[in-house]
């Protein structure tokens, strides 16, 4: 996606900074400067949602993160967002007790 000025749209633009997290530009046809919004990686939903079921399960972020392929930092921002408290019997642990029984 090529960026075009917004007031004579040529394509002669080039970067300019970053103010207040948008990208600024710098159009050398009309020397017009603009700002457009930088494009963020957007994680669908369902991973979201179900991090958060693996987490009131009792899975830690490290195991969660192996699982759904999300950094576990990106697991524990979620977490604290949707301020997510575990159960108090979340100590239990299914894995554990499958490698117990072995």
């Amino acid at each position: 996606m090529e960026t075009q000025c917004p007031k004579c749209k040529s394509d002669k633009v080039v970067k300019s900074g970053i103010i207040n997290e948008k990208q600024r530009f710098h159009c050398k046809h009309c020397n017009y400067y603009f700002t457009v919004k930088k494009l963020g990686k957007k994680i669908d939903d369902y991973y979201v949602t179900k991090a958060l079921q693996l987490y009131l399960e009792g899975l830690s972020f490290r195991e969660i993160e192996r699982i759904i392929g999300v950094s576990h930092v990106t697991v524990s921002s979620w977490i604290k967002k949707y301020n997510i408290t575990r159960p108090p019997h979340s100590d239990f642990h299914p894995v554990y007790k499958i490698l117990k029984t072995k």
